[in-house]
């Protein structure tokens, strides 16, 4: 595995004259691309540049600071992944806390009030597939050389099918740093008992409405629910299909150490 660390800015300094300058400086790269990074920097965290050692990271990140600008470091070992999330398979809304069991059986009780993030998105992947028809037309040189027997001739053509797949996702995030995931294809939705919808999205919409409401204290974020969101955070760097916990890492640390 690549070892990563990636350096991005979220506070845009309110009083400088020429910010797009003074991170080209900084960081090392033109004017233009400082610039595109600047017209959505302070919405939320964009990446800037990423190294392998955590050393430039850091020396990058002050350069930054020193502008005037706000840096944040993710690190490689602060990077979500899989082995770190426990994916919800059922759960429960219990009076004083989210009871909620993984695909592996694993339980956990959260309390209400130890969630400090809700983070809500959306994963797109599109897939492609292709296909070949036969296609037969009418060909006068047949027609002429087989008088008249055969009259059309076959080929080939390739077509290329292209679909997206969607899915949401909700990361509830609490003070002993568990990261519990909802997945909308992955959840049985007969644990929501008598409140079942009729539809998947309605569950799941539910579902977020209910945690917003429980989960009072906690901060909430939908800035990775559109590629549009989750493009402008990774910049050039990375694309969303592949590299979609980088941002949501990103988001997350970015909000949680406000």
């Amino acid at each position: 595995m690549i070892i990563m660390h990636i350096v991005a800015i979220h506070k845009v300094p309110a009083d400088a004259g020429d910010s797009t300058g003074l991170l080209a400086e900084a960081v090392g790269i033109s004017a233009y691309e400082a610039g595109a990074r600047l017209r959505v920097a302070g919405r939320f965290p964009v990446i800037i540049a990423s190294f392998a050692e955590l050393g430039e990271a850091e020396k990058t990140a002050a350069k930054i600071n020193s502008a005037g600008f706000r840096a944040i470091v993710l690190k490689e070992d602060e990077l979500e992944s899989e082995a770190g999330r426990i994916t919800v398979r059922k759960f429960s809304f219990e009076e004083r806390g989210l009871v909620i069991e993984s695909g592996h059986a694993k339980r956990l009780a959260v309390d209400y009030t130890s969630v400090n993030l809700i983070l809500r998105g959306m994963s797109m992947k599109q897939t492609r597939e292709t296909r070949t028809e036969k296609e037969r037309k009418f060909s006068m040189g047949n027609a002429l050389l087989s008088g008249g027997l055969v009259m059309t001739s076959s080929s080939e053509k390739e077509y290329i099918d292209v679909s997206e797949n969607r899915e949401g996702f909700i990361h509830i995030y609490d003070k002993e740093n568990n990261i519990v995931v909802f997945r909308e294809n992955s959840l049985n939705y007969s644990s929501l008992g008598e409140r079942l919808k009729p539809s998947r999205s309605a569950n799941f919409a539910f579902i977020i409405s209910e945690l917003k409401r429980l989960c009072a204290g906690a901060l909430y974020d939908e800035t990775l629910l559109n590629k549009g969101g989750q493009t402008q955070i990774l910049g050039p760097l990375f694309n969303p299909e592949e590299h979609l916990d980088i941002a949501i890492s990103l988001i997350a640390k970015s909000i949680r150490q406000e």
